[in-house]
């Protein structure tokens, strides 16, 4: 599990806001028609049609899942029958009883990439890293049911300097697409989505450092796939859930409060159906901890439901985070986890006040060999770079990150 973020990011600060408390709504439309990217400190960033995509591909850095749009129907399985050699002769017989893949419930794991093979750190569920190309290739067949019922057969070939290959038809082989995705294209986003049945990329959200939470419909498993109405966390923004809180209007004790970075901290179940309406669970807080390190305290006290999607909150900054020293324009040391790492993603926080040139990473091991090098995103604020920790074999490494401004270190450990 990451740790909290202010404890990763060396030379950070905290100092007392003068915000005071601000009551907002957000709706996601009547039938709950649209998703919302919002943004504490900004409010409402983007909004989408929920219904117009159905699969997304991860544009992160090293991001290699594909999520699915099940809110809207969208299911799909693996094809146990074959490998991709069998993409012609897929046969369906039996599906009925193939075990469905779902997207995580509690990370940005795409249900295509969220089932890899525990004991093979190369298999990414739907392909193989090859330590040595940096290439994933496509060894799985997967079938989709759409939102309108048709049903699709789907194959990821490859992963490659970006570029994600992908082709889908008819089960029967009809109507077969061929298509790319670049994600660099992307690359301020968490996703790209693709619309199978009108094929077409879709750019849908806004970039990923401008919004904090996403009101919108998801899956949770309660203890099945159910769809639910609630709200969702952006990636390197944590959460923490009080409850019995005796005054939740002056309670602002952050400090003894366990946060988390699972993106359903807040979820769907502050709220319940009381058979006309909704009752909002009372003495019960969150408090938000953006990317950035500022930290609000957001107490839900509405619901409208379907009738119009409405979310009413109040929201309180009760603290900013402002670097206290920093080498050149890095204000803000790199931050690497989980560290130790095996087996898991690596992330490497970093963050720069104002936009910066020649911003570089660059990972040595102990010998002095390199082993990765490249280019960083040198925009001002804060920003993620994700590296497959098994595309380093175990050792220590050196992370060092540097601009024209100066250069930090952090010692990263692969077991």
């Amino acid at each position: 599990m990451k740790k909290a973020l202010l404890t990763m990011l060396l030379a950070t600060a905290l100092i007392r806001s003068s915000a005071a408390p601000v009551t907002d709504t957000v709706s996601i439309a009547a039938s709950y028609a649209n998703q919302v990217w919002y943004s504490l400190e900004n409010d409402e960033q983007g909004t989408a049609p929920k219904n117009n995509w159905d699969i997304a591909f991860d544009a992160s850095g090293y991001g290699s899942s594909v999520m699915i749009n099940s809110v809207t129907g969208t299911m799909v399985w693996k094809y146990p029958g074959s490998d991709t050699a069998g993409w012609s002769s897929v046969d369906t017989t039996g599906m009925d009883i193939w075990d469905a893949h779902w997207n995580s419930d509690t990370s940005w794991t795409g249900a295509i990439g969220n089932y890899p093979d525990a004991n093979d750190p190369y298999n990414l569920d739907w392909g193989v890293y090859n330590m040595t190309t940096h290439i994933v290739t496509g060894d799985s067949i997967y079938i989709v049911k759409l939102a309108n019922g048709d049903y699709k057969k789907l194959c990821i070939i490859s992963l490659a300097s970006n570029v994600y290959t992908f082709k889908y038809a008819d089960l029967d082989g009809s109507n077969e697409q061929l298509q790319t995705l670049d994600k660099t294209a992307y690359n301020s986003k968490n996703f790209a989505y693709y619309s199978i049945q009108n094929d077409a990329v879709l750019d849908r959200e806004p970039a990923s450092a401008d919004w904090d939470l996403v009101f919108t419909q998801h899956t949770a498993f309660i203890p099945s796939a159910y769809t639910v109405t609630g709200v969702l966390a952006n990636e390197g923004t944590e959460i923490a859930k009080v409850s019995d809180v005796p005054d939740k209007d002056t309670y602002t004790d952050y400090n003894s409060a366990t946060f988390s970075t699972k993106i359903n901290t807040i979820g769907y179940n502050w709220k319940s159906f009381n058979g006309t309406g909704y009752d909002i669970q009372d003495s019960l807080l969150y408090f938000v901890k953006t990317a950035g390190g500022d930290i609000w305290k957001v107490i839900f006290t509405g619901f409208g439901g379907s009738a119009d999607g409405n979310y009413i909150f109040s929201k309180e900054k009760l603290y900013t985070a402002t670097s206290v020293h920093g080498l050149g324009a890095i204000k803000v040391a790199a931050a690497v986890y989980p560290n130790p790492a095996s087996g898991q993603d690596v992330t490497i926080a970093y963050s720069f006040a104002s936009p910066v040139s020649n911003a570089q990473l660059n990972i040595t091991g102990i010998s002095g060999r390199t082993v990765c090098s490249t280019g960083l995103n040198s925009s001002s604020g804060l920003h993620l770079y994700k590296l497959p920790s098994h595309s380093l074999s175990q050792g220590i490494y050196v992370v060092t990150l540097s601009s024209a401004g100066g250069s930090v270190t952090q010692k990263l450990i692969i077991q």
